[in-house]
C-alpha cells in the first residue's frame, strides 16, 4: 500500500501537488550531543537539494525562537515507500541518533517569490 504511487485528492482545488513531510526528532541525544554529526546530516541535505528531492528543510523552534530539537524535512518523492527510503540515508536516521515520522502533504495553495540579480548572483527568497 505505502509502495503506491503518490496522487492528489481530486476533491480539492489548487495546485494538487503531493509532497512528503518528514518530521524528525532526537531519540536520546541532546542537541549539543548531536552537534558532531551536523555537518555529515547537512552534507547529506545538500546532495537531496542537488538531486531535487528535498523542497524544505530546518529546525523546529520553541516559543522562544530557539530550536527545539525537532526538525522539518519536505520531500519530493512518489511514494511513501521511496520518501522512507530517502529518509532512511540521513546520517542521524541511520545512526539511530533520530527517529523520523513520514506524512504525505497535498500542497494546494500559496506562493513562492524569488528575486534573482543577476549581476552579482544572489537571489531572495520571499
Amino acid at each position: 500500500m505505502e509502495s503506491r504511487k503518490a496522487k492528489p485528492d481530486e476533491r480539492h482545488t489548487g495546485a494538487q501537488k503531493v509532497v512528503f513531510l518528514c518530521f524528525t526528532e532526537p531519540v536520546s541525544m541532546s542537541p549539543e550531543d548531536m552537534r558532531p554529526h551536523l555537518d555529515e546530516h547537512k552534507a547529506w541535505l545538500t546532495e537531496l537539494e542537488r538531486a531535487g528531492e528535498l523542497l524544505f528543510a530546518g529546525p523546529m523552534l520553541d516559543d522562544d525562537y530557539r530550536y527545539s530539537g525537532a526538525g522539518l524535512l519536505v520531500l519530493r518523492a512518489d511514494s511513501v515507500t521511496e520518501a522512507k527510503d530517502i529518509a532512511d540515508r540521513d546520517p542521524f536516521h541511520a545512526r539511530g541518533i533520530r527517529k523520523y515520522r513520514i506524512v504525505p502533504w497535498q500542497i494546494n495553495e500559496g506562493s513562492v517569490e524569488v528575486r534573482l540579480t543577476l549581476s552579482d548572483g544572489r537571489f531572495t527568497l520571499a
